[in-house]
């Protein structure tokens, strides 16, 4: 080997590796209060080993970046959808004034009707009618 590659492996020796586990101290003070820090504690205290330490934030390639950008845009597409079926369920369903006026007149007519007296027969169709008229107009009457 040369000197210059001795050299070279000599000075990489001493530089700090980056994937060494990051020191924390846990420092209890006298008052019972907690703090973490990476000096050692003057006082009561313990050292903590946290695994690898993190690599600083890297930028993307420009392929990773673009396929990047189509997930972003397909979670949002997707969170848009979700909201928008959210709205229209929310919605009031209404009919218009002219179709609850009818169905009002329709369920006086059949409550009339229960009131007058009925045949046996018809009883069981009237109270049918009665009860699809009030659900419609609850649902979609104001």
């Amino acid at each position: 080997m040369s000197k210059a590659s001795i050299c070279f492996f000599f000075i990489i020796s001493f530089l700090p590796i980056s994937s060494q586990a990051a020191q924390v101290y846990r420092c209890v003070a006298t008052d019972g209060s907690v703090s973490f820090q990476q000096q050692a504690c003057e006082g009561e205290g313990t050292r903590m080993e946290t695994g690898e330490a993190q690599a600083v934030w890297a930028s993307l390639r420009s392929g990773e970046q673009s396929l990047y950008d189509q997930y972003r845009k397909r979670d949002r597409d997707r969170l848009k959808r979700k909201r928008q079926i959210a709205r229209n369920r929310q919605k009031p369903r209404t009919a218009d004034d002219r179709t609850c006026w009818k169905k009002r007149e329709q369920l006086e007519s059949v409550s009339a009707r229960l009131r007058r007296g009925y045949k046996a027969s018809q009883g069981n169709e009237l109270r049918r009618r009665r009860d699809s008229y009030e659900d419609y107009l609850r649902t979609f009457c104001p």
